[in-house]
């Protein structure tokens, strides 16, 4: 683990490296601003007593006075915001260097195979390293040097859900619809929706249910039901950043990853809405009529920021069309920077109307996927492509080192309802259970006969995505803006919610995220390898008169839909028959790719350089005539060893040899001996 020490040793550093300017800066100005107040004074002194042996007049001394601390509480402020500003520039530079460090060690870890730590774990360990540095740092004595700095510096780390919603989920979400496989997304909708919308609720229900319950016997914290039941909307949003890196990494199969990943994005959106929904109750009875306009609201919401978006998606299609950008090879970085206007523009445009801007930027995404990217020139797509993925990962590493800044900045350790945790973890194992539900129900009715068009949900597959519910960074800026404006402030409701589900979310990432490796691999969820000199048998190119639709609104999008917004025309076009193709063939495209992968890992690397190494020796050992001793002596023990093994030689054949080698020598000597 040595990675992992390296990283605490730098983050120890950082912080003593850190805190030692800034209080030397706060030390610096306490001394400038008593000096102030010292000149003040002796000012209002002089003018108390203007003239020797005179009076000073009353009101000119209250006057003084008040001139005085009136000016001294305006130096006292603005040394404060020179120190917030100071503070906040430190906290940039922490978090940057918690960004480095995590992004490094993880790729130690990769390369040492150590798969039980992912990227989101050694994130978060990161990030409560450094807010424990500040926390242990902070002075215990009240105006003691460095505890203001140390009291902005914590607060700068708390969990902001603003700067989460405006600056980290939006490129995350936007990203996940921009570059999502778009067949394999739409082929599985129909579950994937059950699950986000559907399930979200149930889960809901059933979290929050159980809570309450348990609260009610006195078995854990006593919460009330709204508080429960924002609890168990929150809880619900999963967050499987985690689970579908290592999915990519290893190469699960199209289906199975095509529906965690639909489920955990238009999950969080509905998560969002619905807590959002549930709030409103605080104010309004919890009666037939207001339930009904709690769902309308929702509805609202939902389906008012899902047209935003689509719009948005549209528009963008028709001008990336009519502009003619595409043409012109200078314009690429044009082109994509007008992808970022129409998707914040979306986003923003939802905001203001009071809506939510995530759904809105989801299915913006989503649309501009199936039909702005056709109108963008090759070099233009593969721009976005790389560059909305590097701005996502930024975002999703920073969640996770946000997430483990927040165990030390907020009261997460003080009077933790560790009850409340463990009954909100089996309600959560509970609530995943609509997977199951919804799986059955899809495979009874929409795939199963003879005219099926896509396989069943296997078991397997129900039990991976049941584990595959992690929870992260949207439930708790969730929980963390309730705590701070204190929602449910009766019983510290707000705090237990807070508490509980940093403690789920850590919980999920290191048990179920370190697991998820072992658990893909013994499913036989991955898809199957051939080895590499058997290849992937070669199908047959597609037929365009072959190729039927799926079904009317296939037509309609061949036909209609697509020619309207991208250059194709009416028909199926090139883009339309690769589409079919991948599905028809997905399976062999996606093994050969991902057994390219799966080549290029550290270990894989170095197992062909061992193999290149041992065929260069035995190429110069023939070519220079090299003894058996010499050539044994030129090789690494462990490749000597292999080299036997797959020649079937034994000890006492290579002894041989070298006996036979020693013969010519002395021939050889005997002959030049000869001719001297």
């Amino acid at each position: 683990m040595r990675p992992l020490v390296v990283s605490a040793v730098l983050l120890a550093f950082l912080g003593v490296a850190s805190a030692v300017p800034a209080h030397l800066h706060m030390d610096a100005l306490k001394e400038e601003s008593k000096s102030k107040a010292e000149s003040a004074k002796q000012k209002a002194s002089e003018l108390l007593g203007s003239k020797k042996g005179e009076p000073a007049d009353d009101a000119q001394e209250v006057g003084a006075v008040e001139g005085f601390d009136t000016k001294a509480g305006e130096e006292e402020e603005s040394d404060d915001e020179e120190l917030e500003v100071v503070t906040l520039k430190w906290g940039i530079v922490v978090g940057l260097l918690c960004l480095a460090i995590t992004f490094v060690v993880s790729h130690k870890l990769e390369e040492m195979e150590i798969s039980y730590l992912p990227e989101a774990a050694v994130a978060v360990i990161t990030g409560i390293v450094a807010s424990c540095i500040f926390y242990l740092c902070k002075p215990k004595e009240a105006n003691a040097p460095g505890e203001k700095f140390d009291n902005i510096m914590l607060g700068d780390m708390q969990f902001d859900f603003e700067f989460f919603m405006i600056w980290l989920l939006p490129p995350i979400i936007f990203e996940a619809g921009y570059n999502m496989n778009r067949q394999a997304f739409f082929d599985n909708i129909f579950p994937t929706t059950l699950y986000a919308f559907l399930g979200t609720l149930l889960s809901t229900f059933v979290v929050g249910g159980i809570v309450w319950k348990a609260g009610q016997m006195g078995i854990s914290h006593p919460i009330g039901g709204l508080a429960a039941l924002v609890f168990g909307s929150l809880i619900s949003a999963t967050d499987p950043v985690t689970v579908l890196a290592v999915f990519q990494a290893l190469g699960v199969k199209v289906d199975l990853f095509s529906m965690v990943f639909g489920e955990s994005v238009m999950n969080d959106a509905v998560a969002i809405v619905l807590a959002r929904t549930l709030l409103s109750f605080k104010s309004e009875p919890a009666d037939t009529e207001h339930i009904l306009l709690a769902v309308g609201l929702f509805c609202k919401i939902f389906i008012g920021s899902l047209l935003i978006g689509v719009a948005y998606g549209l528009i963008s299609s028709l001008v990336y069309k009519y502009a003619g950008l595409n043409h012109h090879g200078e314009a690429v970085f044009v082109e994509s920077v007008m992808v970022v206007s129409f998707a914040w523009g979306a986003y923003y445009t939802a905001e203001a109307l009071e809506l939510s801007g995530i759904v809105a930027i989801l299915f913006c995404g989503i649309v501009m996927a199936k039909y702005t990217r056709d109108n963008l020139s090759a070099e233009a797509g593969v721009l976005t492509a790389r560059g909305f993925k590097c701005v996502a990962l930024l975002a999703e590493t920073y969640v996770f080192v946000y997430l483990g800044m927040a165990a030390f900045a907020f009261p997460i350790f003080k009077h933790t309802t560790w009850k409340m945790v463990g009954v909100a973890i089996l309600g959560c194992a509970l609530g995943r259970l609509q997977i199951y539900i919804f799986s059955i129900f899809t495979n009874v009715c929409f795939r199963s006969g003879p005219n099926a068009k896509m396989p069943k949900i296997s078991a397997t597959y129900m039990h991976v995505m049941w584990f595959s519910g992690l929870r992260g960074g949207v439930a708790f800026a969730i929980s963390a803006v309730g705590y701070q404006n204190m929602d449910f402030p009766d019983n510290n409701d707000s705090l237990a919610i807070m508490q509980t589900t940093l403690m789920i979310a850590l919980l999920t990432i290191f048990l179920m995220g370190g697991s998820i490796t072992d658990i893909a691999k013994s499913t036989g969820i991955l898809e199957s390898s051939v080895p590499r000199d058997e290849e992937a048998p070669k199908t047959p190119k597609p037929d365009s008169d072959k190729l039927k639709p799926n079904s009317w609104l296939d037509e309609v999008d061949k036909n209609v839909i697509r020619p309207f917004f991208t250059h194709a025309k009416p028909g199926l076009s090139k883009q339309d028959i690769i589409e079919r193709y991948d599905t028809e063939h997905s399976r062999n495209a996606a093994s050969m790719i991902q057994r390219s992968w799966r080549r290029n890992t550290p270990k894989v690397k170095e197992e062909r350089r061992a193999r290149m190494e041992q065929a260069r020796l035995k190429a110069s050992a023939v070519s220079q005539a090299m003894s058996t001793n010499e050539f044994k002596a030129a090789m690494p023990k462990d490749q000597l060893e292999a080299l036997f093994k797959g020649n079937n030689m034994t000890s006492d054949q290579m002894e041989m040899e070298d006996k036979v080698d020693a013969l010519r020598a002395k021939v050889r000597c005997g002959s030049l001996l000869r001719a001297l």
